[in-house]
């Protein structure tokens, strides 16, 4: 049996959609597939498998998740893996019969932040028929838009609600899609760490939810690149405010003729760049090697 889900990107209502802002997320053409073969050994083998093919996960469990050969395997990814197996367990018990062989593999790299852990929750959900938002909430936590995501092909809207989001398609495809690219900073942010500051802020007032909720949804709409980048600055600003940070563009791309918006955790991963400049060229000079147009990234 196999599984895919798609990565993901978070264009608007970064930590806010913890509150239920509601987000425009974007599925990603790169994502993850989980392969499950049942075996007689009484063991449970999990490998898992970077997009270059290189085995970066290699662990044997008994059926009492009990860790018995490990290999290419930090602790922290260890005990990652016990904790999904025994979660699984309370979910559906004996989901692992005699034995069983689970195989993941990325499509893009593990630093790029695209949702290795809610590819892997949306792959054991469907393979398992069991609602992925309580899988997420028992294990990693978190908003589920990027859950959301890996289950769409096409730009989505996403409210919170529980286990039983609110997810709408969206007709998001700007006209000046030419001069979008998503870049990544060349360093991997930790989402629970940022989520983990971000509460330590205190809530967002309503008005600011509220402003938050438009911007999203007038960015899906607009047709118009100089207005697009004028949202894209006030959401920066509004972010930056309740998070005490600088703006990514003020502090690292002050003389970037355009418009530099964070996605997802401020700090790390990719942004996306807005302009009629040669984007590309501008990022690469300065030693960002990873600059990707929108069409060669997102799906819809």
């Amino acid at each position: 049996m196999k599984f895919y889900s798609h990565g993901k990107v978070l264009l608007t209502a970064e930590y806010a959609v913890l509150e239920g802002v509601k987000a425009l997320s974007l599925p990603t053409k790169k994502g993850q597939s989980l392969t499950v073969e049942y075996n007689k050994n009484k063991t449970i083998e999990w490998q898992s498998y970077t997009d270059q093919n290189e085995l970066w996960i290699d662990l044997t469990f008994d059926i009492a998740f009990n860790c018995i050969a490990i290999n290419k395997t930090s602790p922290e990814h260890l005990a990652s893996v016990q904790v999904f197996l025994r979660t699984i367990n309370e979910l559906v018990p004996g989901f692992y019969r005699d034995g069983l062989t689970l195989t993941t593999s990325l499509e893009f790299p593990r630093d790029w932040g695209l949702g290795s852990s809610s590819t892997l929750i949306n792959n054991l959900a469907q393979w398992l028929k069991i609602n992925p938002y309580i899988l997420l909430e028992k294990t990693m936590g978190g908003s589920g838009y990027d859950i959301a995501a890996a289950q769409n092909n096409s730009p989505i809207s996403y409210e919170r609600n529980g286990y039983t989001p609110k997810v709408t398609p969206v007709a998001f495809s700007p006209a000046f899609k030419e001069q979008l690219f998503f870049v990544h900073l060349n360093q991997k942010q930790n989402s629970r760490a940022a989520i983990s500051n971000y509460q330590k802020q205190g809530i967002i007032h309503t008005t600011i939810k509220d402003r938050l909720t438009a911007i999203g949804t007038e960015i899906a709409q607009t047709n118009n690149l100089a207005h697009f980048c004028s949202l894209l600055k006030e959401h920066e600003e509004i972010t930056a405010s309740f998070l005490n940070q600088t703006p990514v563009q003020q502090r690292l791309f002050s003389d970037f003729d355009g418009q530099i918006k964070s996605l997802g955790a401020w700090g790390g991963d990719f942004v996306l760049a807005a302009g009629n400049d040669p984007i590309k060229a501008y990022f690469q000079a300065k030693g960002f090697k990873t600059v990707i147009p929108y069409t060669d990234f997102i799906l819809g």
